[in-house]
């Protein structure tokens, strides 16, 4: 028995998932069905999902899943409908940091091959759905319909479904879900079905006044990957089968805004390959959307912090699609190799870009990521394992160790391995990584030996050299913290002359620069290195210098939210307080967690009292995964005023 399950183990690779409780070894989920009865206004759902599971080891008699905070009513053999026994077996301190084990005493005996097929009846409300953000009525632009939606990256899907959670292990999902209000409009993972297609498990009073959308994906996902909204939403072509979807108010300008989706696919497809997918919609979330873009196959999450007016904010958008490639058909394994989603990810992302907008201009995008990576690292401590590409999430929230390090450390490593293998041999390395292990979840172990074996056959006389300078630098650059062994040349004069106009504004002590007028002109990326030049030297800078700062730009309600971002952590550190009314104004408008979490750890400092009476304002417009990261940093700060 212990040899079969090291044989087992040594089929899914060397590295296990540490963040999830269930065996997955031993059986691993294929299909996974949803029926939910949606109620938003009581913020509440009645739920059932069957699941169609294989064994892979001999003597199997129990299940275990993953739940969070799940109310688990019955689970039973679908063909049967005999009740199986369950249990849930409490994690102790891991419990509210990762959630508990569904235990599932299964009927008999399973033998390696076999298939078991068994539905789970269970409630979950906004109480305990840490994966869902539920808006009341109020909180949407109509104040007529709630408004519901998801957003399960790390492993948040458990407090919506007991499942494998785990991106080592991917099903084909389906779902029917039911509303009461017609006014609500579904979209999931998936596709829209446009006639019924899976039985009801359950039966439902009245079921002729419900409205019904079901869905189906025949491209198999890890859990993380499944999505829902739920609302008065519409959705508008922007051509050549891509959709925006938002709220009918916002419909119109954001799809102008995204009008250019399909030149953004088309450029894509040009370098990667084929768009595998089928439709491409991105959705235009309400404000408290936790993050910046969520890649859900056929049904892309983004922020409006992205709808900027000038289609600056869209380079989000780019780097969505590239998801379809890279973390969707090839999926890093667990999530300490998270790079092998997100590091591609940036990489083929500011590819695009440089073709749109030239090369300088993603040479600042890749300063600006840099200098967010490297806040990170000094948050986290530049020998914590977070702030390595690999980091280690044992008994840890895998959300805990989100930061621009593995996107940027993995994008550093990417165009370091382009340098060493030319440009163009580098793009077939890409196509030729995504059809080896396409719809597979891979550790840094396997990309690495597929690198080294593809060097070594394409690359001729030049092969073992390649080689060598490879396997030099790879352990230290996925495992070592802190910063890259080898540092990528990024320097651009659009970085120099960002950095010697707020050179100027800190020398002049409060009188305007004569250049001033040169930041009229810039990019958002050239402010925002501009910007980071002020952050880094605060202690520099006067009080004085931002309030004509301020008089001149008005960056105090400033629309392009990055920026503004930006613009209120230099407020902050400086303690300018004259524009805290607008820092105020942030942190009850835009939802995004990286942006809260930097803004409240220095609210908590610097203007404790703010701190918490802002946080009991908007707890109730934050998404609960940006509710725990926000009481976890303000434990730090005691609630008083420390200068008292």
């Amino acid at each position: 028995m212990i040899y079969l399950l090291l044989c087992i183990v040594l089929s899914y690779g060397a590295e296990i998932d540490v963040n999830t409780f269930s065996n997955y070894i031993e059986v691993s989920q294929e299909h996974v069905h949803i029926e939910w009865l949606l109620d938003l206004d009581q913020q509440h759902i009645n739920a059932t999902s069957q699941q169609i599971f294989r064994v892979n080891s001999n003597k199997l008699d129990k299940i275990d899943l993953d739940i969070y905070q799940l109310d688990i009513i019955a689970v039973y053999i679908s063909s049967s409908g005999n009740i199986l026994q369950h249990n849930i077996i409490k994690q102790g301190d891991q419990s509210l940091l990762q959630g508990d084990v569904l235990q599932i005493k299964l009927d008999r005996v399973y033998l390696r091959g076999e298939y078991i097929k068994l539905n789970i009846r269970y409630n979950l409300d906004s109480k305990g759905a840490r994966a869902l953000g539920f808006l009341r009525k109020e909180q949407t632009y109509s104040k007529q319909v709630p408004y519901l939606f998801s957003q399960c990256e790390d492993n948040n899907c458990r407090s919506m479904i007991p499942l494998q959670d785990t991106p080592s292990v991917k099903i084909y999902f389906t779902a029917s879900v039911l509303v009461k209000d017609a006014r609500i409009n579904v979209f999931m993972t998936g596709n829209k079905l446009q006639s019924m297609k899976f039985k009801l498990l359950n039966n439902y009073d009245n079921l002729q006044a419900l409205t019904l959308y079901q869905f189906e994906l025949d491209i198999k996902i890890p859990a993380y990957l499944i999505g829902i909204i739920a609302g008065e939403v519409v959705e508008k072509s922007t051509g050549n089968q891509t959709y925006v979807i938002a709220e009918p108010h916002f419909i119109d300008d954001y799809a102008q805004e995204l009008s250019d989706l399909p030149i953004y696919m088309n450029e894509m497809q040009k370098y990667i390959g084929p768009y595998i997918w089928g439709d491409y919609k991105i959705v235009i979330l309400p404000a408290s959307f936790p993050f910046g873009g969520m890649e859900h196959p056929l049904l892309t999450f983004a922020s409006p912090t992205i709808i900027v007016g000038d289609k600056s904010g869209v380079g989000t958008a780019i780097h969505e699609i590239a998801h379809s490639w890279v973390g969707n058909t090839v999926t890093g394994r667990n999530w300490a190799n998270f790079w092998i989603n997100e590091g591609f990810c940036v990489f083929l992302e500011r590819k695009i870009l440089s073709r749109l907008n030239g090369l300088d201009s993603v040479k600042l995008d890749a300063i600006n990521g840099n200098s967010s990576a490297y806040t990170s690292m000094q948050t986290f401590g530049l020998d914590n394992s977070f702030s390595s590409m690999h980091p280690n999430t044992k008994n840890r929230n895998p959300d805990e160790a989100t930061s621009r390090v593995p996107y940027e450390k993995g994008y550093q490593l990417l165009t370091y391995l382009e340098t060493l293998i030319k440009e163009d041999p580098f793009q077939q390395f890409l196509r030729d990584y995504i059809q080896h292990f396409k719809f597979q979840s891979i550790d840094e172990d396997q990309l690495y030996q597929f690198l080294l074996n593809w060097v070594r056959t394409n690359k001729g006389d030049d092969a073992q050299k390649i080689i060598t300078d490879i396997q030099t630098i790879w352990k230290d650059w996925v495992y070592k913290p802190g910063l890259s062994p080898i540092q990528i040349d990024v320097q651009t004069p659009l970085f120099t002359n960002a950095n010697n106009l707020a050179k100027a504004w800190i020398d002049g002590r409060g009188q305007v620069p004569e250049q001033a007028d040169e930041f009229i002109q810039y990019k958002p990326n050239q402010k925002s290195v501009f910007l980071q030049y002020l952050i880094d030297n605060s202690g520099l800078v006067e009080k004085t210098v931002l309030a004509t700062m301020d008089q001149k730009y008005v960056l105090t309600f400033y629309k392009d939210q990055k920026i503004a971002y930006k613009w209120y952590r230099l407020v902050l550190l400086v303690e300018y307080r004259e524009a805290l009314e607008g820092v105020h104004d942030f942190v009850s408008k835009v939802g995004v967690s990286s942006y809260l979490k930097v803004l409240y750890d220095l609210l908590g400092y610097h203007y404790n009292e703010e701190a918490y009476l802002w946080f009991d304002e908007n707890k109730t417009f934050y998404h609960p995964v940006v509710v725990e990261a926000i009481e976890k940093i303000l434990q730090k700060y005691p609630k008083k005023n420390i200068f008292e």
